[in-house]
């Protein structure tokens, strides 16, 4: 058994764990927690399409989970980082979030969608040996990371998400492939420009709930902060 199988089983397993606990009861930290390892599934997942010579193709009822546990996922980061002030729109966000817990329903098996994953796991392993397997990942780590590098020399607001979203998927292959290479700088450097952009996301969602400006100026100043930090971060990227 190769390590990707060993990988894959494992993401498997808790996958299995937490639909098995959202079937029974809805929590906030387990839909989190589902959604976490759905992440690893479509980094894995891209890899093995990119291995195939193949369009991106994750199965659509996944999809739909990673959308919907990523709207409460949404609405509780914002709720941590309003967390310490009152205001009308935290407690707009704590109704919604009970509201969208209260409805969130899973169907009963995933079996055909996680099947297709795995049917694609054996054909990458039909053809390749794990060491040019590896070096086929590390070649693709090394473009993202170049291309990477490309937009961070133009860093603007506008393009810092999706330098978060390219060291991510760089972060979460890493993992993968078990090298520590870099895991602690890209899980910091990722980690800072996301609170950095949730505050931005907060800040625009007051604004239109009740532009309570006494917290949009007290975020303003914790999203510059972020967003400054972010910038020190990447320039050793």
């Amino acid at each position: 058994m190769t390590r990707f199988q060993d990988y894959f089983n494992e993401l498997i397993k808790t996958f299995n764990e937490y639909h098995s606990k959202l079937s029974n009861k809805t929590t906030e930290e387990d839909i989190h927690k589902l959604r976490t390892t759905l992440k690893k599934l479509k980094t894995f997942n891209i890899l093995l399409d990119g291995l195939l010579f193949r369009q991106k193709d994750f199965p659509i009822e996944l999809t739909n989970l990673f959308k919907l546990s990523g709207e409460i996922r949404d609405i509780q980061i914002q709720k941590n980082i309003l967390d310490e002030y009152e205001d009308g729109y935290k407690a707009y966000l704590l109704f919604l979030c009970e509201q969208k817990v209260s409805k969130f329903k899973i169907k009963n098996n995933f079996d055909s969608e996680l099947q297709h994953l795995t049917d694609k796991l054996n054909a990458v392993e039909d053809y390749h040996i794990d060491d040019q397997i590896i070096k086929n990942i590390q070649t693709r780590i090394k473009i993202s990371y170049d291309e990477t590098l490309e937009i961070i020399r133009n860093v603007s607001s506008e393009t810092l998400h999706e330098i978060r979203k390219r060291i991510k998927r760089i972060y979460y292959t890493r993992l993968m492939l078990g090298d520590p290479t870099d895991i602690e700088k890209l899980d910091k450097i990722q980690d800072t420009i996301g609170l950095w952009h949730d505050c931005d996301v907060t800040i625009e969602n007051i604004k239109k709930f009740d532009d309570d400006l006494e917290i949009v100026d007290l975020l303003a100043k914790k999203r510059d902060s972020l967003y400054n930090e972010s910038l020190e971060l990447i320039k050793n990227f």
